[in-house]
């Protein structure tokens, strides 16, 4: 948008009008009516959803829509859930070019599939760059197994209390030890209150991570053994032990952009 409609770098309005635009489309068809949460189950045709088309002007002003013929749906509503994702304080979202005020923007349903952008306001860029730092942080495994009714909960909770106290014996030291009961908890934790008693089935879900790789390794030799070694009417074990994997951290940073040389290269074939 800057190059095809030559804004000025210090045009802030129109600089956040255009972050604002790619914030929007950045996740594909999230815009569209993929991943909405209202009205999901009346979104037409999500096998072959249509992708978002920023269709923008020269003031700023911009609008998304998606080919006729497509999938998917685009409101006000659908859109509005793709404005708050990622998102922190929404009067300063700080991108490299400029701050883009979320809480300016006005959205008018032009049409079906059809939504206009304006009135966006935006305001000088910091003198910092985000830097974006990944690094190895030791190793995890994750294992699991399903138990079915009845009891199906009970059975999970006494699999846990068995590995726990497994890796007690052994003297295994993690820097942590996670459970999940898939559908009980482990989407919502402790909001989730109490399950229901004549659960279907629930999975035992649990993971360990260290520094110490043997002892994460270690770990994956004990959850295949309450096959049938521990509570009864379990499965989910064709998949085999866990794998133990690295893991690759993220440390986000700020640099001056004094300290940032840009250059461009071109390479031939």
């Amino acid at each position: 948008m800057i190059h095809e409609f030559e804004w000025a770098r210090d045009d802030w309005d129109r600089l956040s009008a255009g972050t604002i635009a790619g914030h929007t489309v950045e996740c594909g068809a999230q815009c569209t009516g993929g991943n909405c949460l209202i009205d999901w189950e009346t979104i037409p045709n999500l096998a072959d959803i249509g992708y978002p088309i920023i269709e923008a002007q020269a003031d700023g002003t911009f609008s998304i829509t998606k080919h006729p013929g497509t999938g998917g749906r685009i409101t006000v509503a659908s859109i509005k859930e793709q404005l708050l994702y990622e998102m922190g304080d929404p009067r300063e979202y700080i991108t490299p070019d400029c701050i883009s005020d979320f809480t300016t923007i006005q959205l008018e349903q032009e049409g079906t599939d059809r939504v206009r952008f304006s009135g966006i306001k935006g305001r000088p860029a910091t003198d910092l760059y985000k830097v974006s730092v990944s690094y190895s942080a030791g190793w995890k495994a994750v294992g699991s197994l399903v138990y079915g009714w009845p009891d199906a909960y009970k059975k999970a909770q006494a699999a846990d209390r068995v590995v726990r106290e497994r890796l007690d014996r052994l003297g295994l030291k993690f820097d942590s030890v996670l459970t999940e009961f898939v559908g009980v908890d482990a989407c919502h934790g402790a909001l989730s209150g109490p399950p229901s008693p004549d659960l279907a089935e629930v999975t035992f879900r649990i993971g360990v991570r260290s520094e110490d790789k043997r002892a994460v390794e270690r770990f994956t030799r004990e959850v295949a053994p309450l096959v049938l070694n521990g509570p009864p009417t379990v499965t989910g074990f064709a998949s085999g032990r866990a794998k133990v994997e690295e893991i690759i951290a993220y440390w986000p940073a700020l640099i001056p952009k004094s300290e940032v040389q840009s250059e461009i290269s071109v390479t031939e074939a």
